[in-house]
């Protein structure tokens, strides 16, 4: 998966949060603080939370699929010979091709977010020394293909360079504000952002898939649904098996149960795609700090959260 930069802009926003009254979960509704400043600041938050959600999800696969191995090894023979399974590395999954095309559309959202909060501050928008547009632009393109590789449906093609210029274009917006060396209104600036970011959030709700049997959590309710036949059908083998003793089907059944602690949970995929929903209507409110901006970055903030809910709670297990 594409190394995540770090949001260096988090600190200095959150103090600005912390000495304003009234800011949300960090003291109050929210109607004094810069909704500009609170959606750069849920940005990284939400970007953390993807990241722990696509992990969960690359996790369920490799373990449903040693699984699958483990029980087709442990099968009673047969007359038909069956090859061994493979042992070492797994090819890329769907959910880990999934994240190699968000990691690089969120730094360049991230990198947008940066230079947003610069001019809801006040500040001059400097150039930044992260990857830039055509780099992510490439990764994630790269990430595509691993999606197609993953038995995906990728992308249609329109999508794909829609999104992909919509990654160049958020990523290099901080450099070409800095170089036009005037000043710009927050209102202009989410204009021109806007069309780039639904864009890339088009293509990213592609890709995960808008309904539960669409793009990677389609293949992965698949996986489930393939472990969930082939452990049945093996614990009721055991289960008739006259030389196996009781003690030991015991055994088997709660190691089988056991690995099922990490499957995540089933919302995951909803709760992202509920994120970008969120993301693209905070986004185009800001500009106009009111009660509808606050409310919409306030419903942002609260997908972040409920995301990394899911993924601390299939974490625990």
């Amino acid at each position: 998966m594409v190394q995540r930069r770090v949001i260096l802009f988090a600190l200095p926003l959150l103090a600005v949060a912390g000495c304003a009254p009234g800011i949300g979960r960090w003291g109050g509704s929210g109607s004094s603080a810069p909704s500009a400043l609170r959606f750069a600041i849920a940005l990284e938050e939400a970007e953390m939370a993807v990241d722990t959600a696509i992990a969960r999800m690359d996790g369920f696969e490799r373990m449903a699929a040693r699984e699958g191995a483990a029980i087709a090894f442990a099968r009673p023979p047969s007359n038909t010979p069956r090859a061994a399974p493979r042992l070492g590395p797994s090819r890329v999954g769907a959910a880990e091709a999934a994240g190699d095309v968000l990691a690089p559309a969120f730094a360049a959202i991230g990198d947008y977010g940066h230079a947003l909060s610069q001019v809801a501050s006040g500040e001059r928008v400097v150039s930044k020394s992260s990857a830039n547009g055509a780099e992510l632009a490439r990764a994630a393109a790269t990430g595509l293909d691993a999606v197609r590789g993953a038995r995906v449906t990728p992308p249609a093609a329109t999508v794909r360079t829609a999104g992909l210029a919509g990654i160049t274009a958020l990523a290099d917006l901080p450099d070409s504000l800095a170089e036009r060396g005037r000043s710009v209104t927050l209102s202009a600036m989410v204009a021109e952002a806007q069309p780039h970011l639904v864009a890339v959030a088009a293509l990213l709700r592609a890709v995960i898939g808008s309904e539960p049997g669409q793009g990677t959590r389609g293949a992965i309710r698949a996986q489930r649904e393939g472990l969930d036949s082939d452990q049945a059908r093996f614990l009721d083998a055991i289960r008739t098996d006259g030389r196996i003793g009781a003690g030991e089907r015991y055994s088997i059944f709660r190691s089988a149960a056991e690995l099922r602690d990490n499957d995540p949970a089933q919302g995951n995929f909803a709760a992202l795609i509920a994120l970008l929903a969120a993301m693209e209507e905070a986004h185009g409110a800001l500009g106009t700090e009111g009660a509808d901006a606050a409310g919409k970055v306030a419903a942002f903030e609260a997908a972040a959260e409920r995301l990394e809910a899911l993924s601390e709670a299939s974490r625990r297990g």
